[in-house]
């Protein structure tokens, strides 16, 4: 099995089509020739410019807010890695590190009182100093209801302020992985008294005109408190259609088009004016099934359906050969992260599965919003068993209506690479944020409790282990591939990440693209 997960980076797309790229990059893999030009350097980029990205969506962009989604994934996942700045940050090696917190500490091995030591000299957007006030509003705010990194941090009793960039937290249950759970980009510290129709946060960026449904403009923050970022200015422009952003590419109206379909990607081959974006990401449309209903109660169904998926067609076909197999496991880039747990498709097993649930003849109802082509891969590969589904596909406005919370098998949620506790704390762990498949598994959730009181990291890696093969033998979702982070984008663009495990890595790196000098 070949797959695209090298980073390839920094060269211009080949005059050559699809089939035949896919059949030569082995033979120039052998000769020691690496497709699509590899490492090659790029020149180094100069100060200044506004560079113009194209994104893909419907534009239903509000008030832009640093803990809720403001409803276009691109916009947002823009602005929080640019205007607004977390206490930690993922790494590229999927560790955390510090960002706007110098340290974050348990005092004891409870892990349920954390001190947070705050970055000295840290400016917002309006030049007031981030201090102790300005963290407890932020934590207490992203705490609210209907944000979407609160569980990350889980039930908070108290708030103490030290001094002003000391906050002490004391929780109402121990939260082991606390500088994970504050590392999310949604959870941006914002001035006390924050007003989302005047977004202020402390990143490279500052929020600059915004016009619903058309356009964002953000603009360099000259006082930032780390390196400077190089553009005056980025504006993101939103198009419903995948042809739309090709042509505005192509006609110079922007300069890149972020998160491409691989489907694309052989449209502009041959065109030196432009280049590809590739990197490998630890992101996922996760296919998801409601525990608390029938069929999808029954473990032996769930199992049956991820054993029968053929992931080599979703590989191939779906993802052009852009993406990594995935073993419907999230966490790919987390330090603990069980790579040995492997699916082997086994359709006689799926089958007897189905049969011993007495579930042969079940007709399934599967609602799509994004991925559509992977659920048409499971409906032709459910026929081997005994199974039909039906593959009904909504726009995001019918996707996200009353309706998404009750929905029992759907699909098309984008989730970011992320470290295990993260993903879990939305998806399945105790009073998970979103709580969508209603995961209940007793030995699950005990043991998620005891590795949230885990301060040592062998001990606690153990338990991680654990709850992964739980999910690996019946859990509720069906993950087939990590797709990766696909972008086109102008030659005279210079400065993108040659790697960036996150998904998200053009806008991660903002700060330092920019023109070729």
């Amino acid at each position: 099995m070949t797959d695209k997960t090298d980073p390839a980076f920094g060269a211009a797309l080949p005059a050559i089509r699809r089939r035949t790229f896919l059949a030569g990059s082995l033979a120039l893999a052998a000769a020691g020739i690496v497709p699509f030009g590899g490492k090659a350097q790029a020149a180094a980029p100069a100060k200044g410019g506004k560079l113009t990205i194209g994104v893909h969506g419907q534009a239903g962009f509000g008030p832009l807010d640093p803990h809720r989604m403001a409803g276009d994934i691109a916009v947002d996942l823009a602005n929080q890695f640019n205007v607004f700045e977390s206490l930690t940050h993922q790494a590229n090696d999927g560790s955390v590190e510090m960002w706007l917190a110098e340290s974050v500490t348990p005092d004891d091995d409870t892990a349920a009182i954390w001190t947070i030591k705050i970055k000295k000299g840290v400016l917002f957007h309006d030049g007031r100093e981030l201090k102790a006030d300005d963290v407890i509003f932020s934590i207490k705010r992203i705490r609210e209801p209907g944000t979407i990194s609160g569980g990350h941090i889980g039930p908070v009793k108290a708030y103490e302020k030290v001094d002003d960039h000391t906050v002490r937290l004391i929780l109402e249950g121990p939260r082991s992985w606390l500088p994970t759970g504050l590392s999310d980009p949604y959870s941006g510290m914002v001035p006390a008294g924050f007003d989302p129709k005047k977004p202020i946060g402390t990143g490279p960026f500052q929020m600059g005109e915004i016009v619903p449904k058309e356009s964002v403009t953000i603009k360099r923050f000259d006082t930032y408190h780390g390196d400077h970022a190089l553009l005056d200015e980025v504006v993101l422009l939103p198009f419903e259609d995948s042809s739309a952003l090709l042509n505005a590419l192509q006609s110079g109206q922007i300069d890149i088009v972020n998160d491409v379909d691989a489907s694309l990607v052989g449209e502009i081959e041959g065109n030196e004016e432009f280049k590809l974006y590739n990197s490998p990401t630890g992101k996922f449309f996760p296919i998801q099934m409601r525990t608390d209903r029938a069929p999808f109660n029954d473990p032996r169904l769930r199992q049956a359906l991820r054993l029968v998926i053929d992931r080599e067609a979703v590989l191939n076909s779906v993802a052009n050969g852009y993406a990594t197999i995935a073993n419907d496991l999230y966490g790919r880039y987390d330090p603990d992260f069980d790579d040995k747990l492997v699916r082997a498709r086994d359709v006689e097993k799926a089958k007897a599965l189905v049969k011993e649930a007495g579930l042969e003849g079940t007709v399934l109802e599967l609602t799509m919003y994004h991925d559509v082509a992977t659920a048409l891969v499971l409906a032709e590969n459910v026929k081997e068993i005994g199974l039909t589904i039906n593959v009904k596909q909504l726009d995001g406005a019918a996707f996200y209506n009353e309706e998404y919370m009750e929905r029992s098998f759907f699909g098309g949620d984008y989730y970011p690479s992320g470290p295990f506790f993260l993903i879990s704390s939305l998806a399945d762990g105790p009073n998970a944020g979103l709580d969508q498949i209603k995961w209940r598994d007793k030995e699950y959730l005990d043991l998620w409790n005891e590795a949230s009181k885990t301060v040592d990291h062998e001990k606690r890696k153990a338990i991680t282990m654990k709850l992964q093969e739980i999910l690996f033998e019946r859990g509720a979702w069906i993950i087939p591939v990590y797709g990766n982070e696909l972008g086109i984008y102008r030659q005279t663009v210079v400065g993108l990440p040659e790697f960036d495990q996150s998904g998200a890595g053009i806008f991660r790196s903002l700060a330092k693209i920019g023109f070729a000098g």
